[in-house]
């Protein structure tokens, strides 16, 4: 019997246990009936304890197993089939996931008045993560997403009830969100919002949008057509906003400008550093083109450590000076922590033996020929790898 289903709220219950099974170091439970939830609708499973005459378990997952909920425990003492357990569920964690569960369903309705043809692709609710993927063929813009965000909070605001029903399949209104071929009985289980959104599911759910406080996007990442939006509600929404309002006030103060103008600034600063990355470039190609080298020993010694040069840059110029009898180049980009180092084939240099010193100094990796090799480490290590190519070879560093 699912009593997570006929009262969501139910933190502890009396049940007998109907079979027992080992599993590595866990005992695997069932019991007639059960309020432990075992995770469905993108909801995560609870965990609590049961306590019988002479042991007790914790129970650390609970999962649904060819129809029956079964209890995965760490037992200590002994439980024994057919004797009856005192039950509690872990009662914040199953909280915590039934508010997140409403509150992503109410979400998605509040981005869905914003977007048309989105798209719930999953959903990862859990504890301290709270996860709405979804699939849009347009643009989620910050501006709409918080005008959505703040829909949502009114919604909470409105107290509205959380109606839960069956419904045969076929009887199901087109305005129930639902997959049907994810459905395998012949009944729905719908969960309302009233009057603001219907959903085929089958997680637990609070009673009140009330219950949910506030709402906080907290962050959102993009890969093509999907999206996931992070979002914490409560007292952890309260403390995120608090601490972004703090963020920007600094910022501001740092950059000397008004919250409303810090998006034009930070714009403003961003596409000057790009300016300035584009002519640190052009210096640096400037200068690659222009490399003289040492000579010690019979060696010609090319090196030069540069900034915001393309890496391809300096293996073509690398390529072309090699050429050059008794050449060995070294050419590092600071940006990435970039090295390269090079021979003229014919040089009898052991390049491999050096690199394999010069890549464990910078803690990177590398790879390529006898003649030439490159890759990348910690870049405030560059300058310390580049000395010793120099030194290993019998060069000097300009």
């Amino acid at each position: 019997m699912e009593l997570y289903y006929e009262d969501a709220y139910l933190q502890s219950f009396t049940s007998r246990v109907t079979s027992l099974s080992h599993s590595n170091s866990h005992v695997l439970i069932t019991l007639e009936k059960t309020a432990f939830f075992p995770g469905g609708g993108g909801q995560s499973f609870d965990t609590g304890f049961m306590y019988g005459k002479n042991g007790s378990a914790e129970v650390v997952e609970t999962r649904m197993e060819g129809g029956r909920v079964v209890h995965v425990c760490l037992v200590k003492g002994r439980i024994e089939q057919g004797e009856e357990v005192e039950c509690r569920i872990n009662w914040e964690r199953r909280y915590e996931l039934m508010r997140a569960h409403t509150a992503q369903h109410m979400f998605f309705q509040c981005l869905s008045r914003f977007f048309d043809n989105l798209r719930v692709v999953k959903d990862d609710i859990d504890v301290g993560r709270h996860a709405l993927f979804i699939r849009s063929p347009q643009l989620l813009d910050y501006k709409r997403v918080a005008e959505a965000e703040k829909l949502a909070n009114r919604v909470i605001q409105e107290g509205r009830r959380v109606i839960i029903r069956w419904m045969k399949k076929e009887a199901v209104e087109a305005d129930v969100r639902m997959k049907p071929d994810r459905i395998k009985g012949s009944e729905v289980r719908v969960v309302e919002i009233e009057e603001f959104d219907k959903s085929a599911c089958s997680g637990v759910h609070i009673r009140n949008t009330r219950e949910i406080e506030l709402l906080a996007v907290t962050r959102i990442t993009r890969e093509g057509e999907e999206y996931a939006i992070e979002f914490e509600f409560g007292e952890r929404a309260r403390e995120f906003l608090l601490n972004m309002k703090r963020v920007c006030m600094e910022t501001c103060s740092t950059l000397q400008t008004h919250p409303e103008l810090l998006g034009r600034t930070a714009e403003k600063l961003k596409e000057e550093n790009i300016a300035m990355q584009e002519q640190l470039r052009k210096l640096s190609e400037e200068v690659l083109q222009k490399i003289d080298f040492s000579e010690k020993t019979g060696v010609k010694v090319y090196s030069k450590i540069l900034s915001g040069v393309d890496n391809r840059k300096l293996m073509e110029k690398a390529g072309e000076l090699i050429k050059e009898q008794n050449a060995l180049v070294i050419l590092a980009n600071r940006d990435g922590g970039f090295l390269l180092i090079a021979k003229n084939p014919e040089m009898g240099i052991d390049l491999k033996e050096i690199a394999e010193k010069a890549f464990s100094i910078m803690e990177g990796r590398w790879g390529g020929k006898e003649y030439f090799v490159s890759g990348a480490g910690k870049a405030e290590k560059v300058e310390e790898a580049v000395r010793f190519v120099i030194e290993a070879a019998g060069g000097s560093h300009e």
